[in-house]
């Protein structure tokens, strides 16, 4: 005859299982992420300048003779490149959430800067000092 069990101790083993399996996974995972993290994030090294100078010239090209109004959103079988505009405004919008998520990091808090409530800024200072000094 089984036991009944409670809500937190069914939560309690399905955490635990979850966990095992987590843990069974992690090495193999980690080393995954290592190894794309070395691969993807690591500085471009000074064969692939060329190649960025040209990709560089081409999209300053592609802006000046204004062919951003070419691009199409249609689906065509003929097209060789479908959802070109889409395809180009997610890059946009993935380059400007990693500048926020940049942003995040670099000031280690989420919301903004942290600034303490009896920070007083340089300036400020002097213009009370040369308030003070023309009271005088």
């Amino acid at each position: 005859m089984a036991t009944k069990l409670s809500f937190l101790e069914k939560i309690a083993n399905i955490t635990g299982v979850l966990y095992r399996h987590q843990a069974k996974q992690f090495p193999r995972r980690l080393d995954i992420l290592t190894k794309v993290a070395k691969r993807e994030l690591a500085p471009p090294k000074t064969t692939d300048w060329p190649l960025i100078k040209k990709e560089f010239n081409a999209v300053v090209k592609f802006i000046e003779t204004k062919q951003y109004n070419n691009l199409s959103v249609r689906v065509s079988l003929l097209e060789l490149s479908y959802f070109e505009a889409l395809v180009y405004a997610g890059v946009g919008l993935e380059i400007i959430f990693w500048f926020f998520i940049g942003e995040i990091i670099g000031r280690r808090y989420i919301v903004g800067y942290l600034v303490p409530s009896d920070y007083v800024s340089k300036d400020t200072k002097k213009q009370v000092a040369a308030i003070e000094a023309e009271k005088i």
